[in-house]
């Protein structure tokens, strides 16, 4: 029984060693000072794409264009790797629902071109075509916050619902096969060979799901959740470059910029796919039952990172315009009284 419990006991002991590190950091203030060093990143890197966006507008060069791209593209990666929503929904997703590093890899990339596509769309849509302000496009990214957390609370609750739906149908898969068990007519092997068939079922519906058609809705669901909401950097240099009538040269950046972030959310969500594939090895190999009680399990994960889904999308939407958001590419540093002209 011990042999069969070292895994759990294993893992929990990781989780133990990385609890207590975190605690550890934030005792030692190492937290508040990462925090503070990426504010100033941000800061400095949002400086240097001003910069390089009026050098480019002034004088025209290969250089200088190659200079808003890495700049663009650097700016993505790093910007990326701070807290974000999209980042956690990816992650919960991946490793509650289920899917290949294929599947890792087209939900990040695609959301994130589509976060790019959604700030190039708004900014020229409402400057370019309507006529409208900066400022005012700008302002107007808070309703585009608002859909885009609903379609996350959306998601965790349709999956938390179908995951409730298949622990029901488990528990009335277990009650049906009781008498089978306990019947003495049948030969020895015929009900072990019934109970691996249902096993093998159980287990290949938890990780792989019964149909290919609601997973595929579900992943789209989760790009359009995660990629309505644009990326703050992205919106801010469409208004920028709008301002200063070069709108397709933030288009080039924006692109560069998404690819960037691309780079690392599908580095975070290939992580999550090899971490819960790894779990779920070790449990496979410790359940003398593992068909049933993995699919069971793999309800029971799918159900809960649903629910943590549904709730950080109510909670975006209860805090979406709580604050003013700074708009640090519009700054006197940048552009003076850039956001009104």
């Amino acid at each position: 029984m011990l042999s069969r419990q070292r895994p759990w006991l294993q893992l929990a002991l990781a989780l133990g060693v990385v609890a207590v590190l975190i605690l550890a950091l934030e005792a030692s203030g190492a937290l508040d000072a990462l925090g503070h060093w990426v504010i100033a990143m941000q800061a400095d890197l949002h400086r240097r794409l001003t910069q390089a966006v009026t050098l480019l507008d002034r004088t025209p060069s290969s250089d200088a264009w190659l200079t808003l791209i890495g700049l663009s593209l650097f700016y993505g990666v790093f910007h990326a790797a701070g807290p974000g929503h999209g980042k956690a929904v990816i992650s919960a997703y991946l490793v509650s629902q289920g899917g290949a590093w294929r599947r890792a890899l087209a939900l990040s990339v695609a959301a994130a071109l589509l976060q790019g596509a959604v700030a190039i769309v708004l900014i020229l849509a409402l400057v370019q075509g309507l006529g409208w302000l900066t400022r005012e496009a700008l302002g107007s990214v808070v309703w585009v916050e608002r859909l885009s957390f609903a379609l996350v609370a959306l998601l965790g609750l349709w999956l938390s619902a179908r995951a409730l739906g298949r622990l029901l149908k488990i528990a009335r898969s277990s009650s049906a096969d009781l008498p089978p068990s306990h019947d003495g007519h049948h030969g020895p092997h015929e009900p072990h060979r019934h109970h691996q068939h249902h096993g093998h079922h159980d287990c290949c519906s938890g990780h792989h799901h019964v149909s290919p058609h609601g997973p595929r809705r579900e992943a789209w669901l989760a790009v359009l959740a995660i990629g309505a909401r644009p990326c703050s950097g992205a919106v801010l240099l469409m208004g920028v470059t709008s301002l200063l009538g070069q709108p397709w040269m933030g288009v080039a950046a924006v692109l560069a910029m998404s690819l960037g972030t691309a780079l690392t959310v599908s580095t975070l969500g290939l992580a999550s796919v090899l971490a819960r594939d790894w779990v779920a090895a070790r449990a496979a190999r410790t359940s003398a039952t593992r068909g049933r009680v993995m699919a069971r399990l793999g309800a029971l994960v799918a159900l809960t990172g649903g629910l943590l889904i549904a709730g950080l999308g109510i909670l975006l939407m209860s805090q979406v315009g709580a604050s003013d958001p700074s708009l640090p590419l519009m700054s006197p540093g940048g552009r003076p009284g850039g956001l009104g002209a």
